[in-house]
């Protein structure tokens, strides 16, 4: 089938059709070409995916990779800098297996929001776009990913969230849970783990089939009479075909990995999120969300997504374990649930290091963006509860793969790590540079079904981070 726009004729496969909304998702045909054609032209670069994690509640820069042991006693902290495999760059030693890959990553020191909030930081954060109406509008990175660019291997699903695609915020924006991440929850570390929703009883696997043969039915009539019905049909078929082609399962089987490899993750659920996710990205998904939070201690949810980079209170306790019994005792913790596995930093080490290391050697770190961010980064000054507090004004991010330049450091902050001392980069930065690396120009790329032409990213591509 092919369709003409004023300047332009282009053949629509069933896949493009899936992103046409006439009438039924919003979008028009002529308004889908101009974004086809503005995707394509401005993929530069090769195709490159992304693993996108969330520092859920907002990690300290002190304690991770930006130390200040020349600050003031209350502000430096109890732990000191480590050196890096990279000379002249350190990050905190409770980071020591990171700090053997530094030469693989870059460390954006200058990083900087707007909101002390877990909502607002947040959806600035994995969107880029700042929520200034107090609610969500612009989509998450890897849901403007997935309509512009769509299924890159069919039967996987082209955005996945683990457990969910970036806490607190609405992942599709006005784009709709027709664009929304394949959430997969549950526990990849527990034995026979298994993919919910992809796995049907008889009677409702032959209705929905019947469903597909009426909908099929009915795009045999949209040959002749409308694009509308085509794109309903083409949309119900991926998804059909993403329930029964058994690729996103055999993605999710992580028992094909060797043990070894699984147990430099770490044993765990965070630990077994990471691979899962290097398992779809080399399955063909284009983005991947990692919530990562460790699930115990002072903040705990019946959903599994508890943000506990949150650390208000024994930051430098809570950090490294939530076993046994909390610092300030129990009745200071009413919610406290313990966690005797690793916390948050020494289960970043393992996952993030192993999981560089494994896209290095398998040859898709070149074709794979990782970032490493949070919310918001947390106040230079330790407070009465031996923690620190949200602070948007500092903050730290990694970066890696994709045409990153590892061993690179981008900016800094002033001696205490309370403002940024050199240029500040922004989410809406991080934004152009997110979409950048995936071949796709912020400058040129606007949001799809929107009548009026918006850019993808208001900000600049962060300049000295790529190669």
């Amino acid at each position: 089938m092919y369709c003409r726009d004023a300047t332009t004729a282009m053949q629509l496969s069933r896949r493009d059709a899936l992103q046409i909304g006439a009438g039924l998702f919003g979008l028009t045909l002529p308004g889908f070409l101009q974004q086809r054609a503005q995707a394509e032209v401005s993929r530069t670069r090769p195709d490159v995916s992304c693993i996108f994690l969330f520092l859920a509640g907002g990690p300290s820069h002190h304690e991770t990779f930006d130390p200040k042991p020349h600050a003031p006693q209350g502000i430096r902290g109890e732990w000191g800098p480590i050196p890096t495999n990279v000379p002249g760059i350190e990050i905190c030693e409770k980071l020591p297996l990171l700090a053997q890959h530094a030469d693989k990553y870059a460390l954006v020191r200058s990083w900087q929001g707007r909101s002390n909030s877990h909502s607002t930081g947040s959806e600035h954060v994995a969107s880029g776009v700042f929520p200034a109406a107090g609610k969500q509008f612009y989509p998450n990175f890897g849901c403007v990913v997935q309509s512009l660019l769509g299924t890159k291997v069919e039967g996987i699903a082209p955005h996945v969230g683990l457990p969910v695609a970036a806490r607190y915020t609405n992942p599709p924006g006005y784009l709709g849970p027709a664009f929304g991440a394949f959430d997969i929850t549950g526990d990849p570390s527990a034995p026979g783990f298994e993919i919910e929703g992809l796995k049907l009883p008889r009677d409702r696997f032959d209705s929905r089939h019947s469903l597909l043969d009426q909908i099929d039915n009915l795009g045999r009539l949209a040959d002749r009479h409308s694009d509308t019905l085509l794109a309903h049909n083409a949309f119900y078929e991926e998804a059909f075909t993403t329930l029964t082609s058994g690729r996103m399962q055999r993605a999710a089987d992580l028992s094909e990995e060797p043990i070894e490899l699984r147990e430099r993750y770490g044993m765990n659920v965070y630990g077994q999120r990471v691979l899962l996710a290097r398992r779809l990205i080399e399955a063909g998904c284009r983005f991947v969300t990692i919530n990562q939070a460790v699930q115990g201690g002072p903040y705990t949810s019946s959903d599994g997504t508890a943000g506990t980079w949150d650390n208000h209170s024994d930051i430098f306790s809570f950090l490294m374990t939530f076993g046994g019994t909390p610092p300030r005792g129990r009745a200071a913790h009413a919610a406290w649930k313990s966690y005797e596995g690793p916390g948050n930093l020494p289960q970043l080490d393992m996952s993030l290091s192993a999981l560089l290391d494994d896209l290095h050697q398998r040859g898709l770190l070149e074709t794979t963006l990782v970032v490493a961010i949070g919310e918001f980064g947390r106040t230079p000054r330790i407070n009465s509860n031996g923690g620190r507090d949200h602070y948007a004004h500092a903050g730290c991010a990694l970066l890696a793969g994709g045409g990153v330049r590892g061993g690179t450091v981008i900016g800094a902050t002033d001696r205490d790590g309370a403002h940024p001392a050199t240029r500040p980069w922004r989410p809406e930065d991080f934004g152009a540079t997110i979409y950048s690396a995936l071949g796709l120009d912020a400058n040129t790329t606007y949001y799809p079904r929107l009548p009026r032409p918006t850019k993808i990213a208001e900000g600049e591509v962060i300049e000295g981070l790529f190669g």
